[in-house]
């Protein structure tokens, strides 16, 4: 959504005052609200004389730390605690913004003493922590001095075992064993290493083994900085009495019979009336009516009976039921018959598998915003298989910039509010297996495979044009592993009839331009598409992670050699092939999407790499509309209405009221986030990137790709967000402005540009 400068209150206006008060905040002196005993805590510095030891995870330990800053630099919080100091009754006080950190001798200490006891977990013995102040009106900076002292090392392992199964297993995995000779001791590494071993059992059958029994006898003794190492598994002990107690082997157990309970364990001990019936070597037991096919359920068990236990196998069978949508909680439990045998009892509380839902959103297409009401019917078991059916009607207004079309000579003003309508509905059908030509026995089932047909119907209304599309697909979507999933998608079409009004029609016609014109035609698309999704985000991976998402597609070429093959004619006028009466688009499209998250200290910093390309060929030798690429927007280069950025470095004296568009994207962002409040939150960001075309243009010159023109052709645009975080969903405000132009007679130039500042309205983050 853009607003002009024209507007009472603009938006280098609005950028002005965000800025003003930003750097009044930053300037505000950080011991004006202390007393004087008190000392502002200024900076925590850590020196180490040795470069294998973390410094970030020694200053995870350090008790107390310095006021939060932005950037590394800016003490905003405190600022902002600053401004409301007379206030000391005012509530905003109490919420808003960080209180001076007041230097804590007690809490050094403490620090001092923790810190020694990692170095000591890390294998330095003789290690020295001190502390260093420095005192500047009322500021103290205060350096912790480590000396680590030699390391000690892993100089020998032995296994001291009495179960000899057990040591043999142990033995036969010890290749991937953590410890190794002639590595630092690491009191982390070693416990580890006993969870390791003990799931190494429990996937081997030893139902009740724990950490508790694996020990470990450190001897430092020998010199030279060395230690010998015995990792000891002890035997269970059975008590006779208070004070005698008998060693014996840990018992293997096989599973016996399992049963699966449809609701939760209270309930079913409460209720007397239920019915059992037993499929593949299971019993389900259930009240009223079975809801679910009994092989949907059968199917997720990673085991059979007489099995070993393997704590693995019962982790992979509760990944996949939960992944059935279908249950509320999950829970196994086992009975002990024997010395060696367990029964298997799963309690499955099951959600409500059918909803109707009414729904309001707000939306955001490139920087468009609008609302969107849907009527949605879900049934998460509507052939009692665990099928996923979803029907939704939905009806949207948005907020569309006009182009193309008269708007009182003033070609920047906002849309009319609410000038786009859509409606249509929309109905997908998740199965969870594989349908023809794929058999799931060909996949593994802890793979989560599905199959997903979808269907949609959709009207659009702009005061361009009027949109009728139709569209149906049919793919597979699987995991490779936890964080790697594919979609294959080798049947998607789209029947897309445009009705463009005369004005936006002549406007066209107006630029004689070829590529332009095709673009705005009726099309149909029959397209092949694969997508690989990498999302390493986790409980492991929460402050640091990795988004890669990888695109490709192709259409129209089945479609061509089959014309081919069976002499079809052209049509006369166009010189192409049709299809149902409407010529279909030929192209192959890739795009390649990579994003790095890291979190610190209330902030967080995102890197963003886009890549997209197209090549149409063929019977239509441009890309179709929806199928093109452009620059700008809410989620794109900020400082561009979306849309009006490029192609490559087009002079802006050429550029009309037709939408930009292109068959080559590069774009790059960083943004720097940053918590103000539990409801606000501010960010940083610098964008760049452009599009192009591949074919030089004499109608648009400087539109095309040359690697020796790269630099000269790419947008940079910069500024500061504001959003607002409701949990459920986020408000954002972007402000941004031009610092490189590409569309200026000197491209290269870098210039600030308030008076082209643009206020972005989204929802959610921009990536």
């Amino acid at each position: 959504m853009i607003l002009k400068t024209s507007k009472i209150l603009s938006t280098q206006r609005v950028s002005i005052l965000l800025i003003g008060t930003i750097l009044f905040l930053f300037s505000c002196n950080p011991t004006k609200t202390l007393k004087e005993n008190e000392i502002f805590l200024k900076k925590n510095k850590i020196t180490v004389d040795n470069s294998k030891i973390d410094k970030d995870e020694l200053e995870e330990i350090i008790k107390q730390h310095p006021n939060k800053k932005i950037l590394g630099v800016f003490r905003f919080h405190l600022g902002v605690y600053n401004l409301y100091s007379k206030k000391q009754n005012s509530k905003i006080k109490e919420n808003i913004g960080e209180p001076p950190v007041i230097f804590d001798s007690l809490q050094t200490e403490r620090s001092v003493k923790q810190l020694g006891l990692y170095l000591n977990n890390k294998g330095y013995f003789k290690n020295r922590v001190t502390t260093e102040n420095v005192i500047k009106k009322q500021k103290l900076t205060q350096t912790y001095k480590i000396e680590s002292g030699p390391s000690y090392y892993i100089n020998n392992i032995k296994h001291q075992i009495e179960d000899k199964e057990i040591e043999s297993y142990i033995l036969s995995k010890n290749q991937f064993s953590l410890l190794k000779i002639g590595e630092n001791f690491d009191i982390d590494i070693l416990e580890k290493e006993r969870e390791r071993i003990n799931n190494l059992l429990k996937d081997n059958g030893y139902f009740n083994f724990s950490t508790n029994y694996i020990k470990y006898k450190v001897d430092t003794t020998m010199g030279n900085n060395k230690v010998n190492l015995i990792v000891e598994v002890l035997p269970k002990k059975e008590f006779i009495n208070d004070s005698t107690a008998l060693k014996t082997q840990h018992e293997k157990y096989a599973l016996n019979e399992t049963t699966i309970f449809i609701g939760s364990k209270s309930k079913i001990e409460q209720t007397s009336n239920f019915d059992t019936i037993y499929h593949n070597n299971t019993s389900i037991v259930y009240t009223d009516k079975l809801k679910f096919k009994p092989k949907v359920l059968t199917n997720t068990l990673d085991y059979k009976p007489k099995d070993t236990y393997s704590l693995q196998e019962q982790n992979y069978t509760y990944k996949q039921l939960s992944e059935l949508r279908l249950f509320k909680n999950i829970s196994f439990i086992y009975e002990e018959i024997d010395s060696n045998r367990l029964n298997v009892n799963i309690y499955l509380n099951p959600l409500i598998l059918k909803s109707f839902t009414l729904e309001g959103v707000g939306t955001n297409t490139g920087g468009d915003l609008g609302v969107e009401g849907n009527v949605i019917y879900q049934n998460k078991n509507i052939f009692r298989g665990a099928e996923f059916l979803s029907v939704k009607l939905k009806g949207g207004l948005e907020i569309q910039r006009v182009i193309g079309v008269s708007t009182g000579g003033d070609n920047e003003i906002l849309g009319t509010p609410f000038n786009t309508l859509e409606f249509g509905p929309e109905i997908s059908l998740e199965i969870p297996r594989f349908l023809v030509p794929f058999n799931t026995r060909r996949i593994s089932k802890r793979a989560n495979p599905k199959t997903i047909i979808a269907t949609s119907l959709n009207w659009q209304q702009r005061p361009e044009y009027s949109r009728n599309l139709i569209q149906g697909s049919f793919g597979y979507a699987w995991s490779e592993n936890q964080y790697k999933k594919h979609f294959l998608t080798p049947f998607n079409i789209s029947f897309v009839k445009l009705d463009l009004t005369t004005e936006f029609r002549d406007n066209i016609i107006a630029e004689n331009n070829p590529f332009l014109l095709n673009s705005y035609t009726d099309h149909f698309i029959s397209a092949i598409q694969y997508s690989f999704i990498f999302n390493n985000q986790d409980f492991i991976h929460k402050n640091n992670y990795q988004y890669f998402r990888f695109n490709a597609e192709t259409s129209g070429n089945l479609l061509s050699n089959y014309y081919r093959l069976t002499d079809t004619p052209k049509d006369e006028v166009t010189k192409s092939y049709s299809f149902a009466g409407i010529r279909y688009a030929e192209y192959v499209k890739s795009d390649v999407d990579l994003r790095l998250y890291q979190t610190f200290d209330a902030a967080s910093l995102v890197e963003r790499f886009y890549a997209g390309v197209g090549v149409p060929y063929g019977n239509l030798d441009v890309l179709p509309f929806e199928k093109s690429f452009f620059g700008g927007g809410s989620n794109g280069i900020r400082a561009w209405p979306a849309r009006r950025l490029g192609p490559g470095s087009l002079s802006d004296s050429l550029i009309n009221n037709v939408n930009q568009i292109g068959e080559l994207k590069i774009e790059a962002n960083i943004e720097y986030r940053f918590d103000i409040t539990k409801l606000f939150e501010g960010a940083f960001f610098i964008d760049a990137g452009n599009i192009w075309i591949l074919k030089e243009d004499p109608k648009r010159p400087n539109a095309e790709i040359k690697l020796n023109r790269l630099y000269r052709d790419l947008a940079i645009g910069g500024g500061f967000g504001l959003r607002l975080d409701f949990s459920f969903f986020i408000f954002r405000f972007d402000i941004a402005t031009p610092f490189k132009d590409p569309s200026k007679n000197n491209p290269e130039k870098y210039q600030v540009e308030l008076k082209k500042t643009t206020l972005n309205l989204g929802i959610g983050y921009p990536f």
